[in-house]
């Protein structure tokens, strides 16, 4: 009996900058919180950050080497829009699903990007000089 072909394994990286300097999160939940009030999962801190500003949830992607991704959306978990939009790629977005490399911006001075890392932890943490990282 053959035993089918693993799936790489990908670390799903967010990377907020904001007045606090960066912090990388790895994903790994279904569903996470973002915004201005610190209890959302990831914390935006910024003025212009609604107090829940987007949501992210992971979802089934045929594409992804790993089956999986997460999409973004706008707002929070009532469906109430922020006040100041969501961009992805300097686009303004009520949703998207989310690949490597995205940008995502929450106002004029916070920024997140998403990022699939395929290498292990040390390799990884090392291209993340100065950067906080949160969820380890």
């Amino acid at each position: 009996m053959t035993t089918p072909p693993r799936r790489p394994v990908l670390n799903h990286v967010l990377i907020v900058k904001d007045r606090h300097g960066p912090k990388a999160y790895w994903l790994t939940a279904e569903l996470y919180s973002l915004g201005r009030d610190p209890r959302n999962s990831i914390r935006i801190d910024s003025q212009y950050a609604s107090r829940y500003h987007a949501i992210l949830v992971k979802t089934e992607s045929p594409s992804s080497p790993d089956g999986f991704t997460y999409q973004i959306i706008d707002g929070d978990i009532q469906g109430t829009p922020s006040t100041n939009g969501l961009y992805v790629r300097g686009q303004r977005v009520e949703f998207r699903d989310l690949e490597d490399g995205d940008e995502i911006q929450f106002g004029n001075d916070a920024t997140a990007t998403y990022s699939l890392q395929n290498k292990d932890l040390d390799e990884i943490l090392a291209t993340f000089e100065n950067t906080q990282i949160v969820g380890l």
